[in-house]
């Protein structure tokens, strides 16, 4: 007669893959939280600072300047006589185009003012400058 009854143990293959298991979740997570969730631009520009806080939209069609003057239109550099090619392409009088305007802190009025000067031409008529909320703004 048997009293206890004897168990056979299982083998210790499935213990071995919980931590394994509990790695690639750990590390999951850091991936996710330590990504780039958005593309980034193709020039390295820095928006100046505004004290209000407005909410952004993301617009079809951006303009980067960076602080050397070079241009890029919609994340590909592009010259002043390529984009008023654009500009003149996507302005019709039947469709009002939003533009998006993201201009290094650096640049000078002397270095923009082609820029701004271009638009004009082109009949551009709703331009959304983008900035940077300070610390101090709520």
């Amino acid at each position: 007669m048997q009293l206890f009854r004897t168990t056979k143990a299982r083998s210790g293959n499935d213990d071995n893959v919980i931590p394994l298991i509990n790695i690639v979740f750990l590390m999951l997570i850091f991936f996710m939280l330590a990504g780039q969730i958005t593309s980034t631009d193709v020039l390295n520009v820095m928006p100046p600072t505004s004290e209000t806080q407005a909410p952004t939209t993301p617009l079809e069609f951006e303009i980067l300047m960076d602080a050397e003057g070079s241009i890029a239109f919609n994340n590909q550099t592009i010259t002043y006589d390529g984009l008023r090619t654009e500009l003149e392409v996507l302005n019709t009088p039947d469709v009002q185009i939003s533009l998006a305007l993201k201009i290094d802190a650096d640049v000078t009025a002397e270095t923009l003012k082609p820029l701004l000067k271009l638009l004009s031409d082109s009949g551009m008529q709703q331009i959304t400058l983008y900035t940077r909320q300070t610390r101090s703004a709520s």
